[in-house]
């Protein structure tokens, strides 16, 4: 979904729903460093809870150059749909560019339900240059 389409639909998602509360966030928090982490494929993993509602949840991370950033696109958009989101109902937009990629998310525990927003953001991690031999 392009992003003016995810924000109109957690838009409206906002509109008839409160937000998780910290239970909630706590468990997706934690569920979201567990997939990064786990994965082989993510460094240096940040993620925690806000009081944005439009970022609950946010995370950062690094990733390797030996993958492309369509790779990272396809991963994070698996481990959102098959492991964190709720099956309920969810909304999400990628924007991959050079890298890094950038995903957006939101997600609703049932119709009465409360929703939970995710941001995440992965950098391509940068080798660093070798240093020359001395003579």
């Amino acid at each position: 979904m392009d992003l003016k389409g995810y924000h109109r639909m957690r838009r409206g998602m906002q509109t008839n729903a409160s937000p998780g509360s910290r239970k909630e966030l706590v468990g997706i928090e934690s569920n979201i460093r567990e997939m990064l982490m786990t994965s082989g494929i993510f460094a240096d993993v940040e993620v925690e809870h806000t009081d944005d509602p439009d970022r609950l949840v946010v995370a950062l991370c690094r990733f390797s150059p030996d993958y492309s950033e369509r790779d990272i696109a396809e991963v994070m958009e698996w481990m959102w749909r098959d492991r964190v989101s709720y099956p309920y109902w969810e909304a999400h937009s990628l924007i991959v560019d050079r890298d890094h990629v950038e995903f957006q998310a939101a997600t609703r525990n049932g119709d009465g339900g409360r929703y939970v927003t995710v941001h995440l953001v992965a950098q391509q991690a940068r080798i660093p240059l070798q240093r020359q031999p001395m003579d």
